[in-house]
């Protein structure tokens, strides 16, 4: 899977900010497609027919549903997917809440475009983005202002969670099922293209895609298949 094919999903509901976002990924030719809509219930609709998506972009303060219920919505249905959220304020806890529930980032709109777009390469490659002021504990809000380290699922954030993981092994020990769903998920299909192919239900690929990730050490799918570019898997 190449960066052109890479497709990525834009949920806020201020048309303006979608539409300078969207000219600005559009502007470094990363993305093969970028998708737009503009509330919660749209993008849980759009992903439960299409969940071939490499990274999201959610802004947390929606007019339908809350980002952070659509954000548990997401991971509870395609965990392999990374969502970065968006909002216009930073507040540490909002910002340990939000990446305890599976968020692989954190983006203020004032964000420079640098900063955006390395937000999204990091993730892209394994990465969680959190501002720097968050790790060096210089935001507070407004009713605590001495703030507890941020933490992911119970792990203290360091800078190193800058940095896109090792994802250097030699034996994964794939089952025969899991290497077939490797094998496709270098095609760049989704998870209900998977299941036609092998035939076998959407659910189950779920499953399966879940046990590929962790088995590769692979945050998302677009580095499960970096990795097995790495091997010199599936290669003709």
């Amino acid at each position: 899977m190449g960066e052109n094919s890479l497709r990525l999903l834009l949920v806020d509901d201020h048309s303006l900010f979608r539409a300078g976002l969207k000219a600005l990924l559009q502007s470094i030719d990363k993305f093969n497609e970028i998708i737009e809509v503009n509330c919660g219930a749209s993008a849980i609709a759009f992903l439960e027919g299409d969940d071939n998506i490499d990274v999201v972009l959610l802004d947390y303060e929606l007019g339908d549903i809350s980002g952070l219920d659509v954000l548990t919505h997401i991971k509870g249905e395609n965990p392999e997917i990374p969502i970065i959220m968006l909002s216009a304020h930073e507040d540490s806890l909002l910002i340990q809440q939000l990446l305890n529930k599976g968020a692989s980032g954190f983006i203020t709109k004032t964000s420079s475009t640098d900063i955006i777009l390395s937000a999204i390469n990091l993730v892209l490659l394994g990465g969680i983005y959190v501002p720097p002021a968050v790790l060096l504990g210089q935001i507070n809000t407004q009713d605590n202002p001495a703030q507890p380290p941020v933490t992911i699922k119970n792990q203290p954030i360091t800078l190193s969670s800058f940095v896109a993981p090792d994802t250097v092994k030699k034996d994964y020990q794939l089952t025969e099922r899991q290497t077939d769903i490797l094998r496709e998920l270098v095609k760049g299909l989704s998870n209900k293209e998977i299941a036609r192919v092998l035939d076998i239900s959407p659910s189950t690929v779920k499953i399966h895609v879940a046990a590929v990730l962790k088995k590769l050490g692979a945050k998302n799918r677009t580095v499960a298949v970096t990795i097995s570019s790495d091997m010199g898997l599936f290669v003709n």
